[in-house]
């Protein structure tokens, strides 16, 4: 019966599908248990985390330049140093405010008269022919009118400071009914009293009477600027006078109308005064604020640097479309409007135009109190342009490193590419030849043109006309400054070329066949280079299909050497059998004959063999220390009776004592056998032959000479292979002794030369000294 129809039969398949399962989730959870194994968690809106970076980096920075820059723009062009007092009558500008004051009631006490610009109201108040004229409220200046006024009018309306002037006890000048001579008597809400009184002042504040004066000298350093110091009395006039001034404790603002006239008074000293140091400390707590969330931000963007990346990549391939003269033309821009944007245009040049004229007497103390404030105060008045300016800077430098140079847009570098072009096909003397021309006749135009520009400038000493012609010769230097720039660092590739050219040149001299050479392809040596390069794969081709055709030939001729032997020793055999045969006649001749051959025929076949092992590196040595001396007077012994036979007279010149060389003694007896027979084989019959051994320069040379009894041809190797004197080779030789001699000498480690002078023949063989045991 089947019972499967229902499905709940057993498969076999899921069983072990459940097995696998179930093991390779045991490994992934011991895997993720082990020790030092940390998982990765995916990061949750990875999008908003990198533009979050992105906006802290940005936003961080412009708090942190904008609050820097306002902080030490106002630190270094006001006196702000007691701008954290609270209590505004313990700063150093109210000290100044006060001495002020006195000074201008000791002058209308004494019946002086006070300049505008020379009194405590100097920028709040003007003068007219009858008293004060104080700063409008309303935006267009009335006309100036005469007025009759009392010489303290400017004084009388702000009641911050009650004052009375007196002379011999008697009020002169005063702004009050009150009597100003004690402390207990100040109305309510002054507390600061100050009396000059007999030649010198004292003040109470709250109270208590303050030390005005010190150790009794005055000095740059003392706070009080008032007369009654040893060194700083009142003078004449004022023996008389008596000076009483109260100050409120919290400043009002005080006005007075001139409707007739139709405008307000609304400036009052120390009103302002108590104001600014409000503002003062306002500005930098704001700006202490600002610093801390911009620290705060750049700590935020550096802990999303990861993230952030992808937020600047994504800009990086927005601002790859820019072009980029669009770029620093709006840095140019930038610039310029950040140097004569400022407020007094004229004050950027004079500053400009002092600096370079005192370059060279400009101490640390001026540039930090005299330039430095008046930079950063240029810089804070326009600290959105600078902020716009460090913003298009960071773009170009994210752009430039997200997107390689060949992507980016230019309409210079394409136009460049065309003129290169065009450039490229002339000559490389032609371009080389303007090159040298283009910066003299540049700095020529850019000299006459700046001139013309200044003068037509100086023509017209109005800001408008010559500032224009001041940005315009700046803008103009500027432009043959980059000229300048851009062709040294064409002369810098140009010369990196020659140098890699003449490297690659010496490479090639060296035997360095396989050396690769690339240059730019707007370089000017390019195809200079690339025909190097195509005569350098020539040499290559041709020193192979060389080297492959003398190895051919040294296997040819090994193989050949080989193959002859085995038939050649047969022939030797049976041509001494015929020899021991009783032959007559003609036959024993020939006999001799076929000996004879046979054996001149084994000597050439074994020279040719040992040939071929010497040219392919195969020639064993035996290296050791011989007795050069002795060597060939060995040699010499040995060949005793072919050169008693040979009629040759031989004039042998040796030295007795050692000369130690290194070499295979085998190998050099060959040679200097070698060299002996060719002597007695081509020497004029009856001449004389020189052997000669000298020792000089840490050398041992060893010469054989002899005179030719046939003219030696010209330029001719003696020591290659098959090359003999005899050019119609009936002298019996095999043209492989010198070649054979060289080879042995040379895998010794000595050298064999060839010299001929006429028909004087010289070998000259040569090993270095081998150092005593």
């Amino acid at each position: 019966m089947d019972t499967k129809w229902n499905g709940t039969s057993h498969d076999p398949g899921a069983d072990l599908e459940y097995c696998v399962t179930s093991q390779i989730q045991e490994v992934i959870e011991g895997m993720e248990e082990a020790s030092g194994v940390v998982r990765v968690k995916p990061q949750k809106h990875p999008r908003l985390r990198s533009w979050t970076g992105l906006a802290a980096l940005l936003v961080g920075f412009a708090l942190v330049v904008g609050s820097l820059g306002t902080a030490l723009g106002r630190w270094t062009t006001h006196d702000d140093e007691d701008f954290w007092k609270s209590d505004w009558q313990e700063t150093a500008a109210f000290r100044r405010a006060v001495s002020d004051y006195v000074r201008d009631f000791l002058t209308l006490g004494a019946g002086g008269e006070l300049d505008w610009y020379n009194t405590v109201l100097e920028g709040t108040v003007l003068q007219t022919d009858g008293g004060w004229w104080g700063e409008l409220s309303i935006s267009e200046p009335v006309a100036e009118e005469t007025i009759d006024a009392a010489p303290d009018a400017g004084y009388q309306w702000d009641k911050n400071v009650l004052y009375q002037i007196l002379q011999k006890g008697k009020p002169l000048y005063t702004n009050t009914d009150q009597a100003l001579a004690y402390v207990q008597g100040l109305p309510e809400g002054y507390n600061f009293l100050l009396i000059f009184k007999d030649g010198k002042a004292q003040a109470w504040k709250d109270g208590e009477e303050l030390d005005l004066y010190g150790d009794g000298v005055y000095n740059e350093d003392c706070e009080w600027y008032l007369p009654g110091y040893e060194n700083f009395t009142a003078g004449e006039g004022v023996e008389d006078v008596e000076v009483r001034m109260a100050v409120r404790q919290i400043p009002i603002p005080y006005l007075q109308g001139q409707y007739a006239d139709g405008y307000v008074f609304d400036s009052s000293l120390l009103y302002d005064l108590y104001q600014g140091l409000e503002q003062v400390r306002i500005l930098y707590l704001e700006a202490a604020v600002a610093l801390a969330a911009g620290i705060g931000l750049l700590v935020l963007a550096r802990c999303l640097r990861e993230d952030r990346r992808r937020a600047e990549a994504a800009i990086a391939a927005k601002t790859v479309y820019v072009w980029t003269e669009a770029r620093f033309l709006t840095v140019a821009v930038c610039l310029l409007w950040l140097i004569f944007g400022y407020t007094d245009q004229g004050r950027p040049i004079w500053l400009l135009s002092h600096f370079l004229s005192s370059i060279g007497n400009v101490s640390p103390t001026t540039l930090v109190r005299g330039y430095l404030p008046e930079g950063i105060c240029m810089a804070v008045e326009n600290l959105p342009i600078l902020l716009l300016l460090c913003l298009v800077l960071w773009l170009i430098h994210n752009d430039h490193r997200h997107n390689p140079k060949a992507g980016r847009r230019s309409l210079l570098r394409r136009a460049f590419r065309v003129l290169r072009a065009e450039e490229l096909r002339r000559p490389v003397q032609k371009r080389l030849r303007w090159q040298a021309m283009a910066p003299m006749v540049v700095m020529a135009t850019a000299g006459i043109l700046g001139v013309a520009a200044l003068l037509v400038g100086s023509q017209f000493w109005w800001w408008d006309i010559y500032g224009i012609s001041i940005a315009a010769t700046a803008t103009l230097y500027f432009l043959v400054l980059l000229f300048c720039a851009l062709f040294a660092r064409r002369q810098l590739s140009l010369a990196r070329d020659i140098g890699s050219v003449c490297d690659h040149i010496a490479a090639i001299r060296a035997g360095d066949l396989t050396a690769s050479l690339s240059l730019p392809e707007d370089a000017d040596l390019r195809q200079a280079a690339e025909d190097l390069t195509n005569l350098q794969a020539g040499l290559q081709t041709a020193l192979e299909d060389r080297t492959r055709s003398e190895r051919m030939k040294v296997e040819l001729i090994s193989n050949v050497s080989h193959d002859l032997k085995t038939p050649l020793t047969s022939i030797l055999s049976y041509a001494e059998l015929l020899r021991q045969e009783p032959l007559e006649g003609a036959a024993a001749d020939y006999a001799r004959i076929i000996d004879e051959k046979a054996q001149r025929l084994k000597s050439m076949v074994q020279d040719v063999f040992e040939v071929s092992k010497a040219a392919a590196d195969q020639l064993p040595v035996h290296l050791e220390r011989l007795d050069f001396a002795k060597l060939v007077r060995q040699t010499l012994a040995d060949m005793a009776d072919p050169i008693e036979k040979s009629g040759l007279a031989f004039r042998v010149d040796l030295p007795e004592t050692e000369v130690p060389i290194t070499a295979d003694g085998k190998r050099m007896y060959r040679v200097f056998q070698n060299l002996i027979q060719n002597a007695l084989q081509y020497a004029l019959p009856g001449s004389r032959v020189y052997v000669t051994l000298t020792v000089s320069g840490g050398r041992a040379e060893t010469a054989v000479r002899n005179t030719s009894r046939q003219e030696l041809p010209e330029g001719v190797d003696f020591t290659a292979r098959f090359v003999r004197g005899d050019e119609s080779r009936t002298d019996g030789g095999s043209g492989l002794g010198l070649s054979i001699a060289r080879s042995f000498t040379e895998a010794c480690g000595g050298t064999l030369a060839v010299e001929t002078v006429a028909d004087l023949f010289t070998v000259q063989v040569s090993f270095p000294l081998t150092p005593g045991p």
